[in-house]
């Protein structure tokens, strides 16, 4: 099975009722925005092979962690842009209100905190840590945490040097059909007791192969050989010089995006989480005009209802770039693709020609 079916049919796949369950969408690689669903047995088993990849580097279970993964309050609040939740052992810190002027009480609740390890996307943990270089601060954790982005060596170097800890990568997708993640000398190992995964050549780009999984823990709802549309290349060893057994990959190609700006000038980093849950869309994309100026493009899939999505569209990105940003959705027949042919979700250019129609 594939991305398409997720797109189209998702309530086929699931085998627990819903009510036992929750949604979870994503926009992924690709801009076909997918649902699925997950139970909280698979939640806390992926919790148990995290923490197991994170024990490698000191950082005990049950850690404390601040966590940069978009923003789960209201963008337009006011007071410090933090949130605690007190059950997780999560500080929650909004990956779209990182300014100067906002990083003194952002620092106050981070040190009151005292985490064990930062966490989240590598765009907005960079983001963090240059604000706190340009400070001449630094936080000292056991490590920073990161997933969802291809990180630049720069990324991950401010961040080892403000954190003064290693970075750990991790794998995964929305789908949660495999997970790898890195180790303390620097392999990419394949989780077995998370998911098998198969590597199938992809034709015209060798070596690259697709990344397929079928997981073994989200029993709710079952999806075999599932292909992911993730590349991944080469191992560069056979073996890893940490002498354990898991299989290893190499570079999986995963989300690039480019950090948009909001119209009072603030970073706006993986913008494309403003469209991940616009359920009926075959392929949606948002591209930033100008800051603060955005514009939405659909293609309509068989359960697309346009007053809802648009509705939807509207409030995601209120909540998550905040008021004051100006939005257009056009519909379209087909979204371009650059010369790659893969669409990005999310894209920086200038406005469009008079001559545009959608």
């Amino acid at each position: 099975m594939q991305r398409s079916d997720l797109v189209e049919r998702p309530e086929d796949f699931r085998v627990y009722p819903r009510r036992l369950m929750w949604a979870a969408h994503s926009s992924g690689t690709s801009g076909m925005a997918i649902t699925t669903y997950r139970t909280p047995g698979s939640s806390a088993f992926e919790l148990s092979i995290l923490e197991r990849q994170w024990s490698w580097f000191g950082v005990p279970a049950g850690s404390r962690r601040v966590i940069l993964r978009g923003s789960d309050f209201a963008a337009d609040q006011t007071g410090v842009p933090v949130k605690l939740v007190p059950g997780g052992r999560q500080l929650l810190v909004s990956s779209f209100h990182l300014t100067p002027q906002s990083v003194p009480a952002i620092l106050d609740a981070i040190r009151t905190f005292r985490p064990h390890a930062v966490e989240g996307w590598p765009s907005s943990i960079a983001l963090l840590a240059a604000l706190l270089r340009d400070r001449g601060e630094a936080v000292s954790v056991r490590a920073v945490i990161t997933s969802s982005e291809v990180m630049s060596p720069g990324q991950r170097k401010l961040m080892s040097e403000v954190f003064a800890a290693p970075v750990i990568d991790h794998y995964g997708q929305t789908e949660r059909v495999m997970m790898a993640g890195e180790c303390n000398e620097g392999g990419f190992h394949v989780f077995p007791d998370y998911g098998i995964t198969e590597l199938l050549p992809v034709e015209g780009t060798q070596p690259k192969w697709e990344i397929v999984g079928t997981p073994l823990h989200n029993w709710g709802f079952p999806l075999f050989r599932y292909r992911t549309g993730d590349h991944v290349g080469p191992a560069a060893n056979g073996s890893c010089t940490c002498g354990r057994a898991f299989d290893l990959i190499g570079p999986v190609d995963g989300r690039i995006e480019d950090a948009f700006t909001a119209a009072d000038g603030r970073p706006l980093p993986l913008p494309a989480t403003v469209i991940d849950d616009l359920a009926g869309a075959r392929e949606v994309q948002i591209a930033q005009l100008a800051p603060g100026r955005f514009e939405i493009r659909i293609v309509p899939g068989a359960r697309y209802d346009a007053d809802a999505t648009e509705a939807r569209a509207r409030r995601n990105l209120d909540r998550l770039f905040g008021p004051g940003q100006e939005l257009t959705i056009r519909t379209l027949t087909a979204i371009p693709r650059p010369p790659s042919g893969k669409l990005k979700p999310a894209v920086v250019e200038g406005p469009p020609r008079r001559s545009a129609r959608g």
